[in-house]
């Protein structure tokens, strides 16, 4: 065996020895949807309420078997074929492209202009290093400490000066940028709601922070689209005010894949004319842009399902809460269940799908050290009935074991 090979080998056996061994799950499917482990749909059309209750995906509002979205879908893939073939700045992209591009200005607070790219780490990776490298030896970067990962590696990449600020206390992001003012260009990044964490920042007090420091604001949406607000519009809906950047994907809540960017003119021209993981990477599919389109027009005229979400959220987080839990800040869909030891977490992960519960048990480095934890992903779409009942078994093993 290479010395490469003994290395690899011995990190793998470090990882298992700490809990932290990781495996990706296998799944099947058929025309209703996911058939087999661990994803068995409990929606399924031919055997309802029955399988696994699902809580580990991001499909928040359910539309990723959405008939309309899956038939537009179709139609784009008829009409455009299966891929964008190339950059778009080699091949073009398509007017489906462009349409998406427009509806997302708008859904997400009447921005500009809006860049398209193939994931969300791709975009907040690459949107960071490309601002940094306008000017690297005057630039200064301040982000949340709990930032995800795909911001903390954009950061690392750039080689520019960086500082963390502890989790949304815009006070000591103040104290950081009084003391970095004389840099030309400041970036402050932040999440509109935390991934691991589910709560929700005070975004208002961290923008009038950034504009008086005279820094660029850029809030990465991911969790936020299509589940924050009144009308699912993310930060700038609920907050009702507006980030230089927003960030957000299109494979969560807008059941496509792919991310984006909304901004002025100015930086988006930039990206598409500086920004290597925009120009080096073939687009996101026409058929992908056509889902999204599709999914922000049906919660444009179903604005009850936000509403649903938001409460079967509440109910959750005062559910658990109730049963002596410690769901941590989390004011959102997401709800954490903070374990700490990484080894309990992963057993009630196993207990919990013996009783056909299916969610993850989050750990070291998606969280810190020590702060393993259970992450619910509520949905819209999951009844109630069937909700109190999962809560309720989830409650158990969580104080059980």
């Amino acid at each position: 065996m290479s010395l490469l090979s003994e290395l690899i080998s011995s990190k793998i056996e470090k990882n298992k020895k700490l809990g932290l061994y990781r495996e990706i799950p296998e799944i099947s499917f058929d025309k209703y949807g996911i058939k087999t482990f661990p994803h068995k749909n409990v929606y399924d059309k031919l055997n309802y309420n029955t399988g696994i209750v699902n809580l580990a995906t991001n499909d928040y509002l359910g539309l990723s078997k959405n008939e309309k979205i899956k038939n537009a879908a179709k139609e784009a893939v008829e009409i455009y074929g299966t891929s964008s073939s190339s950059s778009f700045l080699i091949y073009g992209h398509s007017d489906i492209h462009r349409k998406l591009e427009t509806e997302l200005c708008r859904f997400k607070g009447g921005y500009e202009d809006c860049i398209l790219y193939p994931s969300g780490y791709q975009a907040n990776t690459g949107i960071i290093r490309s601002l940094s490298s306008i000017s690297p030896l005057n630039t200064f970067i301040i982000f949340d400490e709990l930032s995800h990962a795909s911001i903390i590696d954009g950061v690392l990449a750039s080689g520019v000066k960086f500082k963390s600020f502890k989790h949304n206390n815009p006070e000591h992001l103040e104290n950081i940028l009084d003391r970095h003012k004389n840099y030309e260009i400041k970036l402050v990044v932040t999440e509109g709601v935390f991934s691991m964490e589910g709560d929700i920042p005070d975004i208002p007090h961290i923008l009038s922070i950034a504009r008086r420091y005279d820094a660029l604001s850029i809030v990465d949406d991911a969790h936020a689209t299509g589940t924050a607000g009144e009308k699912g519009g993310g930060s700038a809906d609920l907050h009702k005010v507006k980030p230089d950047i927003i960030i957000g994907t299109l494979g969560k809540a807008l059941a496509s894949n792919g991310a984006f960017a909304v901004s002025n003119r100015l930086i988006i021209e930039y990206l598409i004319n500086f920004g290597r993981a925009f120009i080096f990477s073939t687009g996101i599919p026409p058929s992908s842009a056509a889902a999204a389109l599709s999914a922000i027009e049906f919660i444009k005229e179903n604005p009850g399902i936000v509403k649903t979400l938001q409460n079967n959220s509440e109910f959750a987080r005062k559910y658990l809460k109730e049963s002596g839990l410690n769901t941590l800040d989390s004011s959102t869909h997401i709800i954490p269940i903070l374990i700490g030891d990484e080894d309990k977490a992963v057993l009630i992960e196993k207990e919990l799908l013996k009783a056909n519960i299916y969610l993850k048990a989050v750990r070291y480095p998606a969280v810190p050290k020590k702060s393993a934890r259970l992450r619910l992903g509520i949905n819209a779409s999951i009844d109630f009935r069937t909700l109190k009942n999962a809560l309720k078994e989830i409650a158990f093993h969580a104080k059980l074991t």
